[in-house]
């Protein structure tokens, strides 16, 4: 009987969000868009740069459309029927609360995955979608906050520590400490040697190891030559590739089988600088190593998968919004509150009070990195920038996506919308 409810207000919303004509302007909107976002996009002056761009910010402009759109319809699903009083009337029929917020639910994000869907095609029809894209690996390293609870104590007892840091609360400076964490450079001298582990996918051959990414920079922050000799060790197998390129620049070192002899553990990867000056890199965000994964097209349809998700994650809160305020309300607060998820982390980044010493300041602060926290995957957009860029959307990404914004958010914001119908129809 339930699920019968689901289907006819599923329904209802989406004829109605057809006949206001929504989605006709939707698809209108998103498709010129789509078509005119590669003459307005110039890039770095390069064919891959321009193509770059042009894949972030083509589905991305129409991914910030829906999120907008969709939201403001969400907000008034519940709340323009009741103040109608049009919700009353649907809930004489045997039709739990929660059932009503979920069929409104899945309407919104159906139209928002057709409207998006259509984008992703136009894009899969003027790209190669079998170009290839890869798995974008990490040095496997200590965990930042395991880090930076271990370099605390030495810290606090080096004379160099300010005295404000020194008398400021533990947990305030091992956060500071595990944000460095991450831009923590690593200097390679003249004729030394770095060398970062790697843990390599189940099911990767040796002939899988293909390219190294790497961005040098120097403690000038100027551009000079880099030379040196990239190692890989793997299963017995010994890879190599020269580098030769500027600091500053994103470079990708192709590895090719060597016949030297392996003298390292499987999994390392090692950097010998050959050049007259040291370089530096930051690990966790300088090294990678890129395995060959599937094509443009299987990258595609996850992003798509993620994107979508996030559409309904966003009208879970709308409708969740609607039910228990007014649409006026309703709709400021969820504006807001998308703005505040793309300020935010801004915010945290720039604000000067690091160590939290004004009390209401740290009680914003808080709030903030909060919202960080909360509304990463929307202020993000990840998989654009990985689809972009031909790294690989993993697909635990996506199913963990999925598993959230579909399946958790939906249920819980139905089950909130549930609570405070019938208290907001009874007034």
């Amino acid at each position: 009987m339930q699920m019968s409810s689901f289907w006819r207000i599923f329904l209802l919303e989406l004829t109605a969000f057809v006949r206001s004509r929504s989605l006709a302007i939707l698809v209108a909107a998103s498709t010129v868009w789509m078509f005119a976002a590669p003459f307005l996009f110039r890039g770095d002056g390069t064919s891959e740069g321009a193509r770059q761009l042009v894949v972030h910010y083509s589905l991305g402009g129409v991914a910030a459309l829906l999120a907008v759109s969709l939201l403001a319809s969400a907000t008034g699903a519940i709340a323009r029927e009741r103040a109608e009083k049009r919700l009353q009337l649907t809930l004489v029929r045997p039709v739990r609360y929660m059932t009503v917020a979920l069929g409104k639910i899945a309407a919104l994000s159906a139209a928002g995955a057709l409207v998006l869907g259509l984008a992703a095609l136009i894009e899969a029809a003027r790209g190669d979608v079998g170009r290839p894209c890869s798995h974008l690996l990490s040095p496997v390293m200590q965990s930042p906050q395991d880090e930076a609870l271990e370099m605390y104590e030495a810290y606090m007892k080096d004379p160099r520590t300010p005295e404000a840091v020194k008398k400021a609360r533990k947990p305030v400076v091992v956060r500071l400490l595990a944000q460095r964490a991450f831009d923590r450079y690593e200097t390679v001298r003249t004729n030394d040697v770095a060398t970062w582990r790697f843990s390599l996918p189940r099911g990767t051959d040796d002939a899988d190891i293909v390219k190294a990414r790497m961005r040098f920079t120097n403690s000038y922050g100027m551009r000079q030559d880099v030379v040196g000799l990239l190692d890989f060790a793997a299963d017995g197998a010994m890879w190599s590739g020269s580098v030769r390129n500027n600091t500053q620049a994103v470079v990708d070192i192709p590895l090719g089988a060597s016949g030297r002899n392996v003298v390292a553990e499987a999994g390392m990867l090692s950097f010998r600088n050959n050049g007259k000056s040291a370089v530096m890199l930051r690990p966790r965000r300088d090294v990678n190593l890129l395995i060959p994964a599937d094509g443009f097209g299987w990258n595609l349809l996850r992003a798509y998968v993620e994107l979508v998700s996030i559409l309904t994650l966003l009208v879970s809160f709308g409708v969740f919004l609607g039910s228990a305020l007014g649409r006026p309300v309703a709709l400021f607060t969820a504006i807001v509150s998308l703005a505040v998820a793309e300020m935010s982390p801004s915010v945290v980044e720039q604000y000067p009070d690091e160590l939290e010493k004004d009390p209401v300041d740290a009680i914003g602060l808080h709030i903030t990195r909060a919202a960080v926290e909360t509304t990463h995957p929307i202020s993000s957009l990840e998989p654009l920038a990985r689809l972009a860029e031909d790294t690989c959307v993993e697909t635990r990404e996506t199913v963990r996506a999925v598993l959230s914004n579909m399946l958790v958010a939906p249920l819980l914001f139905a089950f909130l919308s549930a609570l405070v119908i019938p208290r907001k129809t009874s007034d």
